[in-house]
């Protein structure tokens, strides 16, 4: 997640300037095909963050697999033993179940598991091509994705 700050960076600048469009307008037309880029671009950041999100949960579940893998008692690597860290997919594991090896899934709502599946499903419905019809707060985002990183567990 290193280059969220410099995402963040380069997110604020374009959208300032489309601020700075928006305001300058002179039409309802005009303002509504600013706000209409707007919200793709919001989109296409939120897409980018997600992938350095993403990319931290695998990096910290490969942590987690080691970690246990390499433990003598059997009783705690048993069921650690069927992964492989070492594979890009990581032994296949859909991303809830990545995310769940390091998050707490039981924490409830508004913990930094049901963050992260929200965003999850936010990604899947952009990713897959439905856009939003509202604007994202890119830098609420960003906050949020470091707070999960700092709890993620391995």
């Amino acid at each position: 997640m290193r280059e969220l700050p410099h995402i963040r960076a380069v997110y604020l600048e374009i959208d300032t300037e489309f601020e700075r469009q928006r305001a300058a307008a002179a039409d309802a037309d005009s303002i509504s095909r600013i706000e209409r880029k707007q919200r793709v671009n919001d989109q296409a950041y939120f897409v980018l963050c997600w992938g350095q999100l993403e990319s931290e949960i695998d990096e910290k579940c490969r942590q987690a697999i080691r970690t246990r893998q390499n433990n003598g008692n059997w009783m705690v690597r048993r069921g650690w033993d069927i992964y492989n860290p070492e594979e890009d997919r990581l032994s296949g594991l859909r991303f809830e179940n990545r995310a769940a090896l390091v998050l707490d899934q039981r924490a409830g709502p508004g913990s930094p598991w049901a963050k992260a599946m929200s965003y999850y499903r936010l990604r899947n419905q952009i990713a897959h091509g439905t856009l939003l019809a509202e604007g994202i707060d890119i830098p609420k985002v960003i906050e949020d994705f470091f707070e999960i990183q700092g709890l993620l567990q391995d």
